[in-house]
């Protein structure tokens, strides 16, 4: 029997003309934090001609078809201008097959971009006859143009389905007579590093491996994650794989992002799948932590420079949200420092978590701020022992923030006494996000 071949080039999630007002988490920057408006701007462009640039490559790798599994635009802030955009785009590979099965942020609806009624009131363009969207929630399977050894199995999440049904659970549709059945799945793998550990109810779209395996398919092109993932089975044998979002305009997702260059090869009951990640964004949202505890201005900017070089930081290309963490020396100014390294950078953000490490030093403690000091602390202690007996017996507390339930909390307290000893010590009050 001769060998059957599908080379392909998937990607999803990139969500264009999304806000891009998404802040990274708490856990990596201790506070929400997205570009400013005019570098918002600015990256929602470059998502759309990383898009474009995708396109450009598949027609260089000369690939059978081109796989979309959701998340291409976002319906409810997409643009004309986009939609035109990717529509023109699309019409220059007009020579190779594009599968885009409508997702969470881009469902298919009446209403919706993607459905030519709408195009035509808006006075748009019509998506190119080499693009097929799948428009119903039932999964229904397509032939591949120019290979009618393969088939493309899919479908459009639509306002009518229930975010909680295991979306496979019953058998999907094949081509007939087709060796080489590829699947387009928008929803949650339960063993994908960003579900596990999530409530069960939470997940969107749930599935695992075994129902992956019962389907007898190829392979699956699966979207709804940020980061891309293999599904392999213990042996190594490839089930599919997300390839993440294509590139993304917040700190919520840092680090490179993907398209996948695939080609499956199918010789009798031998499948055999190579995947090839290829970063065609080459800007990267980056997310840097420092810790400058201990340290003073002129230490503090070598610490920064080291520091994001070794985190393969590119001055003139990454955009950079740098955290700066720990108890600096007195009188030192972290913040500044790093504000003054700007113009070394295509674009860095700076977020001060530092706190000046007063309590290291001896206080006479007939002193102002020794009494400051001690006055605090008490109320620290007092403030811990009250929050700790209210969430034992589930009682409201009085709350300084005005908030119904909410007791002043050691955390608050330990705020208040650091400015209070910038006041004291520098005569000024520099706000940082502690919180």
């Amino acid at each position: 029997m001769s060998e059957n071949t599908f080379r392909f080039l998937q990607f999803s999630d990139i969500a264009l003309d999304s806000k891009l007002t998404l802040g990274g988490s708490g856990a990596s920057l201790n506070c929400g934090y997205s570009l400013p408006k005019a570098e918002r701007q600015e990256r929602a462009s470059e998502l759309l001609e990383t898009t474009i640039n995708a396109f450009a490559l598949a027609a260089q790798e000369n690939v059978d078809a081109v796989l979309i599994p959701g998340g291409l635009f976002e319906a409810t802030t997409v643009s004309g201008y986009t939609i035109n955009t990717l529509i023109e785009s699309l019409a220059t590979i007009e020579h190779i097959p594009v599968f885009i099965s409508p997702g969470l942020c881009d469902l298919y609806a009446r209403s919706s971009l993607y459905a030519s009624d709408m195009l035509q009131a808006r006075g748009l363009k019509a998506w190119p006859k080499n693009v097929h969207i799948f428009q119903s929630e039932h999964f229904q399977s397509v032939p591949v143009p120019g290979k009618p050894e393969v088939s493309i199995t899919g479908r459009a999440i639509t306002k009518g389905v229930r975010k909680t049904e295991r979306v496979l659970s019953g058998k999907l549709p094949k081509g007939a007579g087709s060796a080489i059945n590829i699947a387009m799945l928008v929803g949650s793998l339960e063993t994908h590093p960003e579900m596990e550990g999530r409530e069960p109810k939470s997940l969107i779209y749930p599935f695992n491996m075994s129902e992956m395996k019962a389907m007898g398919m190829s392979y699956f092109a699966l979207g709804l994650a940020d980061n891309a993932f293999k599904v392999e089975e213990d042996d190594g044998t490839t089930l599919g794989a997300y390839a993440g979002c294509l590139a993304s305009g917040t700190f919520a997702k840092p680090g490179p992002r993907y398209a996948l260059l695939g080609e499956i090869a199918q010789d009798g009951t031998t499948v055999n799948i190579e995947l090839n990640p290829i970063e065609v964004d080459q800007r990267r949202m980056m997310v840097v932590a420092l810790d400058v505890s201990g340290l003073g201005d002129n230490d503090i900017k070598e610490e920064i420079m080291v520091g994001l070089e070794d985190a393969g930081i590119r001055f003139d290309t990454d955009v950079v949200a740098l955290s700066l963490e720990g108890s600096s020396k007195p009188g030192a100014n972290p913040g500044r420092v790093a504000e003054s390294l700007t113009a070394n950078f295509h674009c860095l953000l700076v977020i001060d978590n530092t706190r000046p490490d007063y309590l290291a030093e001896r206080f006479d403690e007939r002193t102002t701020e020794w009494k400051y000091i001690q006055a605090m602390l008490d109320m620290k202690t007092k403030a811990e022992r009250v929050n700790a007996k209210l969430n034992d017996t589930n009682l409201p507390g009085d709350s300084l923030s005005g908030i119904p339930g909410a007791d002043l909390s050691g955390k608050t307290v330990e705020d208040a006494l650091y400015y209070g000893l910038d006041a004291l010590r520098q005569k000024r009050v520099t706000i940082r996000n502690v919180g």
